[in-house]
């Protein structure tokens, strides 16, 4: 079907937001910590050997979470990284270059996520213009499928479930519909029936439902695994399309003309695709994550070390029978299920009064556009209209509601759970907005732009540039020298020249870094490959404290040890002064050579504290630390900032 191509007044307002959406991308906004450590933390630490905090989900002991969405999403752009930066062992990965490669990969997820809800919009023939802005516009997508969540995979995911089963209902609806016009004499004359002068249709006509595609289904199949294998939510909102699938295959086999057993029998076959596609995906997923976790051992029986995925994938088949296989298969969506089924477990996470979903998250991740949608489904069951005239805007209706109401079942919740709600709000409430016109968009327009800002652009944005910063100082610092009276050792960092270790002389530069009232620090980011590190002399150990009080933060800073391990933040003063403004001075005790730097939010007030009023501290602005929102209203000039002391 030939497609009107949209206006030139649409392509150019969507380029607008699109550009907005590389700025939110590439801005150091971090929302939660999953965003790092459920994806790039652990691809990072298997494809560059740096030092990663992998966290429970990965665990081997009970993992959790399938390796396969991370290692598609960023794990293949990590490798790309990795073959374009090249090996030099005088150099290191950059922290903006591993940040910035992570999220214009999620750019691309974004992108995929709007061309399937064109395709969808299309499909059922509502206004495609209106959903690609609603789309990009949206706060979700501007913040939430710009960051590497595991909800902007399931979102993706579920869109292009949608657009495949789509197809197979365009299929279907294409085998029931009766022509237009009469079948002309060339199509009666081209059937067998024709030579003996019947007239007869072909009883498997345009007046019979056909089973679905086998190519389509399998897919399907495929995606409803992955799906799965992403988060085990993707099961509530997938299932609406199963069921629909069924129907389809139902009423194409158990027609009107067929035995029971028949269509039992065609029902079986049309559904064997479906069941292939998601069991061999399935079973590609345990596979890769029984290997990957150390549960399944795969050796030679020549050498007895176990190989890696590699090379198991690139072993010829005729070389398996030689192979040895110990242990068991692990199914992490198993693990993960009985881990989030225990309310003790979602206790350590935080638990929520079951209306938390409906009542706040809800409203705040889509607006005006969530009251309309409330409003139409209390609508549509006062008026006993429980499907709509196009059976993909009815499936993807019901997904919406059983992925809120049983996400709301459960005491634990976050607002991106609710991220795939995008799809059928968009969808099935197109056709309203269009109507509704400037009533809709201003408000919309001003609380998505607004959001994207603070979540995308502020909230806790300068931790990433503190560790951007403490990078360059503890690794790549170069020119060091004797300094006052031979105690301390004098260097400084070009961030002209970044990426290129300190050039190793007799000794060993230790940087101690500590990380207080801010959100976990993605150790990734550092770019610390301990081994490559070592062969220059540099060693960095990174503490989060952000558990300690204020007093023993301070008691444990000023400790006997510590205090021999000082700097005299004069000579650091001093230096700051002197060097260019390109170049940053860094400054080591020579005991060790040590230094200990101390990262926490302009919410945290040191000011009775020397190190807080010496000059020596570095400044980062545009920072949001809503966790202490209250010292953020009482001191909001300085508390809008992430503080770098020297100590």
């Amino acid at each position: 079907m030939q497609h009107r191509p949209f206006s030139r007044a649409t392509w150019n307002i969507y380029l607008v937001f699109l550009a907005f959406r590389l700025f939110i991308a590439l801005s150091p906004g971090y929302i939660h910590p999953d965003e790092f450590f459920q994806s790039a933390e652990i691809t990072a630490g298997n494809v560059f050997g740096f030092k990663v905090d992998i966290p429970w989900e990965y665990q081997p002991e009970l993992p959790c979470r399938s390796i396969i969405i991370p290692a598609i999403t960023t794990g293949i752009p990590y490798l790309l990284l990795k073959r374009w930066v090249g090996t030099n062992p005088d150099e290191f990965v950059t922290s903006r270059a591993l940040f910035l490669t992570q999220r214009l990969a999620f750019v691309l997820v974004s992108l995929i996520i709007d061309w399937s809800i064109v395709n969808m919009a299309r499909q059922i023939r509502r206004s495609p213009s209106i959903a690609l802005l609603l789309v990009a516009s949206s706060y979700v997508t501007l913040a939430y499928h710009t960051h590497p969540f595991s909800n902007a995979v399931e979102t993706l995911v579920l869109a292009l479930s949608a657009v495949v089963l789509g197809k197979i209902i365009q299929q279907h609806e294409a085998s029931t519909a009766l022509p237009s016009t009469p079948l002309s004499k060339t199509a009666i004359s081209s059937h067998p029936s024709s030579t003996s002068g019947s007239t007869e249709l072909p009883s498997t006509g345009p007046f019979q439902p056909r089973p679905s595609s086998i190519h389509l289904t399998f897919l399907l199949g495929v995606l409803f695994a992955i799906g799965t294998s992403t988060r085990i939510t993707f099961a509530v909102f997938g299932f609406p399309f199963g069921v629909l699938l069924l129907y389809l295959n139902a009423r194409a086999s158990f027609w009107e003309r067929r035995s029971t057993l028949r269509g039992l029998v065609a029902f079986v076959q049309a559904c064997m695709p479906l069941a292939i596609g998601f069991g061999s995906m399935s079973a590609a997923a345990i596979f890769v994550d029984s290997v990957y976790f150390g549960k399944l051992v795969i050796s030679r029986q020549s050498h007895g070390s176990p190989m890696t995925l590699m090379e198991i994938f690139t072993t010829s088949p005729f070389c398996w029978p030689s192979l040895s296989v110990k242990g068991s298969l692990t199914l992490t969506m198993w693990n993960n299920l009985q881990y989030n089924l225990d309310k003790d477990n979602l206790a350590l996470h935080g638990l929520h009064p079951r209306f938390f979903h409906l009542l706040l998250n809800f409203p705040v991740l889509f607006g005006n556009l969530a009251w309309i949608g409330l409003t139409t489904i209390i609508r549509k069951v006062l008026a006993r209209e429980w499907s709509s005239r196009s059976k993909l805007v009815t499936a993807l209706s019901y997904s919406g509601i059983c992925g809120m109401v049983v996400l709301s079942s459960m005491p634990h919740q976050e607002a991106r759970f609710l991220t795939p709600l995008i799809l059928p709000l968009v969808i099935s409430l197109s056709g309203r907005i269009s109507r509704l016109g400037r009533r809709f968009w201003p408000f919309w327009l001003a609380l998505n732009g607004v959001l994207a800002i603070v979540f995308g652009v502020i909230h806790q944005a300068g931790l990433v540039p503190a560790m951007d910063l403490i990078q360059r100082q503890s690794l790549g610092f170069q020119d060091c020298r004797g300094v006052g009276s031979g105690d301390h050792i004098l260097c400084t960092a070009d961030p002209l020249k970044p990426g290129v270790f300190h050039l190793q002389d007799s000794n060993t530069y230790i940087t101690r870094v500590i990380f207080y009232k801010t959100y976990m620090p993605p150790h990734h980011l550092f770019g610390y490959n301990e081994s490559q590190a070592r062969s220059h002399g540099v060693h960095l150990e990174i503490l989060d404290w952000r558990s300690k009080s204020k007093d023993q933060l301070i008691e444990s800073l000023f400790s006997k040890e510590e205090r021999a391990m000082r700097v005299e933040r004069t000579l650091l003063s001093a230096a700051k002064k002197e060097h260019q403004q390109r170049q940053q001075p860094v400054l080591f005790r020579q005991i060790g050579p040590r230094q200990t730097v101390l990262v926490a939010p302009g919410t945290v007030d040191f000011s009775e504290q020397a190190f807080d009023n010496d000059g020596t501290k570095d400044r980062i602005s545009r920072h949001a630390n809503f966790d202490h929102l209250p010292e953020l209203m009482q001191r909001p000039l300085t508390g809008m900032s992430m503080n770098v002391y020297y100590l």
